[in-house]
Parts: structure tokens; sequence; C-alpha cells
């Protein structure tokens, strides 16, 4: 009896000396702790699914594939290269000879937190975010041929993530957006006459732009 009632009076002992720590961690000074570990540089990386369309002067439809991404996270700002993989081209439902393609391309974006939720009274922070940067592509078509283009990317989204650890944390979550990609015709003539590609009331010059609009999501994690 006195063995245990030693051992019981030891674990009342640990327990009262945990006790006031593990207190200390929900008062304003831990508090502020956390808050300003989210703010601290780390690196973030990402991957996920690209789908949607994209096009290539007379050729667009449906594209599909994957998407990486990885940089240094400060705060609410983030500086994150990338790189895409796509499957892309006309339907072989609408056409008796399809053409298709891959499209690979690398890229630098700026992404900046616009709104913050969370991270200070629970290990869990949201942010919602837009993003531009600029690329390079490489068409690569399955029937011969290969083009390579510059272009400009711009995005908003959202993503949870959560802080898994204490003194050298680890982050994981995930993360949805919308992301748009425009890019130079290859086939734009400037002396191109003005015409109706559709119903119209007045007759104009073709656009000089190939677009891409995609929906992405994945995970993204951090330490």
């Amino acid at each position: 009896m006195a063995t245990l009632a030693t051992a019981s009076l030891s674990v009342i002992a640990l327990a009262a000396a945990a006790a006031p720590a593990a207190a200390d961690c929900w008062d304003s000074d831990c508090k502020d702790a956390r808050a300003k570990a989210w703010a601290k540089p780390r690196f973030e990386g990402a991957f996920g699914v690209l789908a949607g369309g994209y096009s290539v002067g007379p050729v667009g439809g449906a594209a599909v594939g994957l998407h990486v991404d990885g940089g240094m996270r400060s705060g609410k700002l983030a500086l994150l290269g990338e790189y895409d993989f796509l499957s892309h081209g006309q339907s072989a439902y609408e056409y008796d000879a399809p053409i298709r393609g891959v499209l690979h391309r690398v890229g630098a974006n700026v992404r900046y937190s616009i709104a913050a939720f969370g991270g200070r009274d629970v290990p869990i922070r949201g942010d919602i975010w837009v993003e531009g940067g600029v690329g390079n592509q490489l068409v690569q078509w399955y029937g011969g041929g290969e083009l390579s283009r510059r272009d400009l990317a711009f995005g908003a989204g959202g993503q949870m993530t959560v802080r898994v650890g204490k003194d050298k944390p680890n982050y994981v979550g995930f993360y949805y957006a919308f992301r748009g990609l425009v890019a130079r015709d290859p086939t734009y003539k400037a002396d191109a006459p003005p015409t109706c590609a559709g119903p119209c009331d007045m007759a104009t010059g073709p656009s000089p732009w190939d677009t891409g609009a995609f929906f992405n999501f994945g995970v993204v994690f951090s330490r």
C-alpha cells in the first residue's frame, strides 16, 4: 500500500507540474507565438490535378493532367516554381481524325493570401489567395511537330493547412483553385480581315490570344 501511495503521489505531482505548462499553451503569449510560427519562412510544396480546357490556335478541347509546385512561403506571401503536364486536343467524339498532343509547362508564380483564418486558437489555418506568374510551354503533337511559347498565368484559390508538431512543426493540408493561362496564338495574322466567327452585328479581327481555364486541386505540405 505504501508503494502504491508513493506512486500515486508521484503521478499527481507530475500531473500538477505539467498542468501549468499545458495551461500556458492557451494564454495570450502562447497564442501570439503560434500565430507568429505561421509567418516564419518555410518550404512549401504541392501536387495535384488540373482539369479544364485549352487551345493552341484552332485546336482546342478538354485538357487534363498533373500539377506540381514548390518554393518558399513567408507569412501570406509565397514564391513558387511549378511544372504542369497535360493531355489536350480535339475530342474523338467530334472529329474523325482528332489532333491531340501533350503540354509540358514550367513557370514561376507569386501567391498572396488576401485573407487568413485560424492558426491562433487552433493548429489549423485557412487561406484565400490570388496568384500570378509567367511560364514557358512546350506542346508536342502526337502526329508530329512541337511548339514552344511563353505564357501568363493567373488564379485564385483557397487552402486549409494543419500544423503538426510544436518545436519543429510540419504542415499538411489540401487546396483548390481556378487557374487561367494566356498565350499568343501561333496562327494569328495582324492583317487578317475583319470577320464574324459567330452571330454578330460588327465584324472584327480574330483574337491574337489563346486561353486555358482549369480547376486545380490537390495536397499541400510544408516544413
